[in-house]
């Protein structure tokens, strides 16, 4: 007994083995994460290094080349790239996909402690597995009193005691990161010319500082107990001012006579705006796998929870300054809606066609069924509810009905031919199931490629692939075991059928017509084939890597002036923002804004944007670029639309050109006019130099004069302390009391003018009191703000984001021409090369070419072993090229209305779309060889398929590209990503399902004609 035969023998465990499907998906619904995108993991390591108050220059020389050294021996390590700039550095390690990224990061850590010994200021190197991801969520942390001050430093000890605390309570929250965080110090703040006259050198003072420390004595047996015996070294705040530092004349000198000591903060080098008001800036960042969704619901009730209690108390107020989770759940709905109007649609044109409610609603009954098992095997795979898999969900709603449209007609076909309902749901099913199941099984196998493709592309890919395989598998089953058992049940007491519409008879007459005689069978292969690889090859758009996808946030970043110091900057910058953005802010003007944030710091530049009406952001962007960001001292600006898919994962359509070595005047030349070059052959490109062309902070450099040192008996580490401390402040150790730890740091009052600095006095040993500019020659010079390495070389970069309206693959051709009109002019020690966008777009390309190939292979293999014949297989796949090319037609016609290039989405659409084609040809040959096997001839066999198969073939087809039809024409947040590959599927099965009929009939009547012409031949001689 077979096992169609036996889910008859029991319906009831049928029906009941579907419905545990259904409820385990539905359980599976509940629990899964909500994300926009999914979980990508990009084969990265960050490593992080802080040094306050150090120069790019002694930065890189001191701790990031010696890293970036021992890093590169590490096996796997394709690229070390590193960002320095003043006090921090940023290095990100890339390795091979498909590394074993925890026995690298465990390797990248032992490598980092073969490094030369770090200077004694430097904190330890941060080392974190994967990117610089974008955080879930920005808080910032506000004064209530508008005519308060900016400084939130009393304020710290109570975000750092209740805010951090009970956000990072919140589950799924990896990171909280303050932001604004002003270090607490212990501040001895010397006075030089007391010193000088007390014969006191620095040294004096921090080899005292470094000495009073606690100390372990060990251990004492006294009688019966055992002692811990300790030195309490260590001073307090309070008593420091007594420690005795020298003796002048056998008279002790206290700290507190040549220093005041106090506690204090270290030097706000950042600040932060929301709506124009100050504010103290936090972001989050979420953990892999976790609901961003749920996340933000939690993070909004413990800002009521805050800001009614404690912050209230104090008279602040947390404002939630970026929701990730609102342009996520928007781009859902949209998906969410566009599926649930695909099923609508769907339905409704079935109904039409079918012409009876219970046929329609039992091949409804496989949407439900198939797509509540795709979202279980997600679950099970530990997948995310996210626009990709919703949008698998979405076109698998039209494909999902083809296998029960199939067996439906079948029995409809046997009942009408008067057999009993059971026997004709038994015998139609049966007849069908062969073709059902290879053409269920091209579908998936199609998806084999995407499934085990590495990188972010997989990543990207997978779980549509998951949700599209999987759902067409369960509407096979479906259809074969399900749907028959039901119609036996619904349909017991029917007495007859519909018959037929004379519609499907004269469409199938007409096809007959057109397709069958020898000439005209020529003509159509002829026609059909050669003909659509020809619009193919004229056609086929450009290609991309990844959809922009904007949602309506606009970030502005800002290339500020060499050296400009942060009070400068929030005074003509921040303030001129302010003042600009006020009117539209309080609605006096128009285009509204809802919001704004405002933060400068050693890390970036950055003015966010809120239009109020998420339709106004053209406008909004446009108001920025012509009014607001126009004309700022000094300062340029580049504002442009957010992308949902700039997760960090890659450059996205950012192109960098690389200029390696050493920079000299000339070379910097070169690079400017190169810009110009490009700004003439890509207008609309928005270019930034990384760092800038000139860039050149303004530097004092105190050289030593080694006569005037000798003659004073002191030493160049003396006179560089010196002047550390008097500038940043000298580090001089730790204290702890237990509870809090903070840095000792000795300075002076801050010099005004490089006259002040000169002047500033030290006792030497052997010349008394001398002065700076005794002991150095002062001279003005520039240094870089920023320093760019790629695999251990300087590198200035010129970080290239093109117009929408051009694609990345005609970015990077123009920029190869330009580069090779540049390379011939840089010196020998120079190289230039692209990377970013264009390596990414490189690999996908490759990659997907070979996927292309293995599903075509994996297609061929397949339907040879179906129809035991290799001409079959290649007559099926031969139909394949109309369906490209209605997809390309499907692009072009899009580009009318809003540009669309071919993305790697829009790439595996027509991957996706060889798989779903084929189907339609695979039952008209079926067919055709099951009427020859029984007695007919060519003619006969091939009127009999178009017969059968015309109404299955356009109820199945039709129903996919109108349940797929939302995802074209609706827009909205999120609707870029999937759109292009919607198109492709829509395009090419409705040109597809126009010519199949045609094509496959000539096809095989062709095939036959040519086996048999050398018989005729034969006979005849």
């Amino acid at each position: 007994m077979n096992l169609i035969r036996l889910s008859h023998h029991n319906p009831a465990a049928t029906v009941v083995a579907f419905l545990i499907i259904g409820l385990l998906g539905f359980a599976g619904l509940m629990k899964m994460p909500v994300q926009l995108t999914p979980d990508l993991n990009r084969p990265v390591i960050t490593i992080l290094n802080f040094w306050r108050a150090a120069a790019p220059a002694e930065l890189e020389a001191e701790i990031v080349e010696p890293q970036e050294y021992v890093i590169r021996a590490v096996s796997g390590v394709e690229e070390v790239r590193s960002s320095v700039r003043a006090g921090m550095s940023i290095t990100i390690v890339e390795f091979g996909i498909g590394e074993n990224m925890q026995q690298a990061f465990i390797n990248v850590i032992n490598a980092l402690n073969q490094a030369p010994p770090r200077p004694r200021e430097a904190g330890e190197p941060i080392v974190e597995l994967g990117g610089l991801e974008e955080s879930v969520a920005t808080l910032l942390i506000r004064k209530t009193d508008p005519m308060a001050d900016a400084d939130f430093t009393k304020h710290q000890q109570l975000i750092r005691d209740y805010v951090e605390p009970e956000l990072r309570k919140i589950p799924g929250i990896a990171a909280v990161t303050l932001n604004s965080e002003q270090e607490q110090q212990l501040h001895i703040t010397i006075d030089p010319y007391r010193m000088a006259a007390l014969g006191i050198n620095l040294d004096t003072i921090t080899r005292a500082v470094q000495r009073s420390a606690n100390m372990s004595g060990g251990f004492a047996e006294v009688g019966r107990r055992e002692y811990t015996v300790r030195f309490n070294g260590q001073y307090t705040p309070e008593t420091y001012g007594d420690m005795i530092v020298a003796y002048n004349d056998g008279r002790p000198v206290y700290l507190k006579e040549v220093a005041d000591i106090s506690i204090g903060h270290d030097k706000a080098r950042s600040f932060a705006y929301r709506n124009g008001s100050p504010a103290y800036f936090i972001t989050l960042s979420r953990a892999n796998e976790s609901n961003t969704v749920t996340i933000m619901e939690e993070l909004k009730k413990i800002i009521d929870q805050l800001n009614t209690t404690v912050l209230a108390e104090n008279g602040l107020q947390m404002d939630l300054s970026f929701d990730s989770s609102e342009h996520i759940k928007r781009a859902i709905e949209l998906v969410k809606g566009n599926l649930g109007i695909g099923i609508i649609l769907a339905m409704a044109l079935l109904y039409w066609m079918v012409r009876g409610l219970r046929a329609t609603l039992l091949i409804g009954l496989t949407i439900p069924v198939s797509l509540l098992a795709a979202l279980f095997v997600l679950n099970a795979l530990d997948r995310s509810i996210n626009i990709i898999s919703l949008a698998g969900l979405a076109f698998a709603v039209g494909l999902v009905m083809d296998a029960a449209i199939v067996v439906q007609e079948n029995f409809l076909r046997w009942r009408q031919q008067g057999l009993s309902v059971k026997e004709a749901a038994i015998k139609g099913t049966t007849e069908v199931a062969p073709a059902l199941f290879a053409s269920t099984a091209t579908t998936v196998a199609i998806f084999a490629p995407v499934l085990f493709m590495v990188g972010v592309e997989g990543q990207l890919f997978f779980d549509l692939a998951v949700s599209m395989a999987v759902a067409v598998v369960m509407s096979m089953l479906s259809a074969l075991f399900l749907l028959p058992v039901i119609a036996t049940i619904v349909l017991r007491h029917a007495s007859s059928t519909p018959a037929p519409q004379p519609l499907w008879e004269k469409l199938g007459r007409g096809y007959e017509k057109v397709s069958l005689a020898p000439r005209r069978a020529l003509f159509w292969v002829v026609l059909l084939v050669p003909g659509a690889m020809v619009l193919i090859l004229l056609l086929m758009p450009r290609t991309d890597f990844l959809p922009e996808a904007k949602w309506e946030g606009i970030m502005s970043i800002f290339v500020v002036p060499p050296g400009a110091n942060y009070n400068v900057l929030e005074r003509e910058v921040g303030q001129t923002l302010k003042r600009r953005l006020q009117p539209y802010l309080d609605g006096s003007k128009q285009p509204q804004i809802g919001s704004y944030n405002i933060a400068m710091s050693a890390g970036g530049n950055i003015l966010f944007v809120y239009p109020e009406d998420p339709k106004d952001a053209a406008a909004v962007l446009n108001l920025l670029r012509t009014e607001i960001l126009v004309d700022l001292p000094d300062t340029q600006a580049f504002a442009f639309q957010a992308s949902l898919l700039n997760m960090g994962l890659s450059a996205g359509r950012s192109v960098y050109m690389n200029f390696n070595g050493n920079m000299d005047d000339a070379s910097r030349l070169i690079v400017e006019r190169t810009m110009d070059r490009i700004r003439d052959e890509l207008p609309g490109a928005v270019i930034r130099p990384l760092p800038g062309v000139r860039d050149a902070r303004p530097e004092l450099t105190m050289t030593p004069n080694n006569y005037s040192l000798a003659q004073a008996g002191v030493d160049r580490g003396q006179i560089g302390s010196m002047i550390r401390a008097i500038t940043n402040g000298l580090y001089a150790g730790e204290y702890f009391d237990g509870h809090e730890r903070m840095d000792i740091i000795v300075r002076s009052p801050q010099w005004a003018n490089p006259e002040q600095l000169q002047a500033t006095p030290l006792f030497t040993p052997k010349a008394g009191v001398q002065t700076m500019g005794q002991l150095t020659h002062l001279s003005r010079a520039t240094g870089p703000t920023q320093l760019r390495r790629i695999n251990g070389k300087r590198t200035l970069t010129l970080a290239i984001t093109p117009p929408d309206n051009v694609s990345l693959d005609e970015t990077i051709e123009i920029l190869d021409s330009v580069m090779a009109e540049t390379r011939p002019q840089l010196g020998s020690g120079m190289s230039i090369e692209l990377s970013g966008g264009s390596d990414d777009l490189q690999k996908a390309i490759d990659v997907m070419k070979d996927n292309f190939i293995f599903a075509v292979a994996i297609l061929f293999l397949l339907l040879t072993a179906l129809f035991r014949s290799a001409t079959d297989s290649i007559l099926v796949l031969l139909s394949m090229p109309v369906a490209i090319a209605g997809g390309v037609l499907g692009l072009q016609a899009l580009n009318l209305v809003t540009f669309q290039s071919l993305d790697l989405l829009t790439m595996i659409g027509f991957v996706i779309l060889l798989g779903l084609v084929v189907n339609n040809a695979i039952l008209l040959v079926d067919q055709t060889r099951r009427g020859q096997r029984s007695g007919m001839n060519i003619e006969e066999a091939i009127r009999h398929a178009i017969q059968t198969r015309v109404r299955p073939v356009y109820m199945s087809s039709l129903t996919s590209v109108v349940g797929m039809l939302p995802l074209v024409v609706i827009p909205g947040v999120g609707s870029e990503i999937y759109r292009g590959l919607a198109v492709v599927i829509v395009g090419g099965m409705t040109l597809s399902t126009v010519f199949m009929l045609v094509y496959m009939p000539a096809a095989l009547r062709l095939a036959d004609y040519l086996r048999i012409l050398p018989q005729k031949e034969k006979s005849y001689a």
